[in-house]
């Protein structure tokens, strides 16, 4: 399906992707949707990194994944709402928002979590989860 998959939905312009986050410790798969127009250049390039394994750090209401792509800030914004997903090109790291949060640094926004937000809760720094594409 990979590349197949992809450019069939870059030539019908389709502006959304769906991923799945997954781990042992969780008990079913979480949904993120990415939406294209939001950071176009570091959606992309995400995009064609999956599937990837990476580590998750968790700073209260912030959850971490690693996720070292090469990018720059498209659209910068400091706040993520709860169950909004963003990029830091400073920190390599994919941020999912477990609560409103305002932040010190300069974000890309990628999307939001459609499906088990409430389950993130149980991940903890030094957990691996794979990050992969429909």
């Amino acid at each position: 399906m990979g590349v197949k998959h992809y450019l069939r939905n870059r030539s019908e312009g389709i502006e959304k992707y769906l991923i799945y986050i997954k781990s042992d410790l969780l008990l079913k798969e979480i949904s993120i949707e990415l939406i294209r127009h939001l950071s176009p250049i570091t959606i992309e390039r995400l995009y064609r990194h999956l599937p990837m394994i990476s580590m998750v750090v968790r700073d209260s209401n912030l959850l971490y994944i690693s996720a070292p792509i090469d990018t720059r800030l498209e659209k910068p914004r400091t706040w993520l709402k709860k169950g909004f997903v963003a990029y830091s090109p400073a920190k390599k790291m994919i941020l999912i928002a477990l609560d409103d949060i305002r932040l010190n640094e300069s974000i890309n926004s990628l999307g939001k979590v459609v499906d088990g937000l409430d389950e993130l809760i149980k991940l903890r720094t030094g957990h691996m989860v794979r990050l992969e594409r429909i």
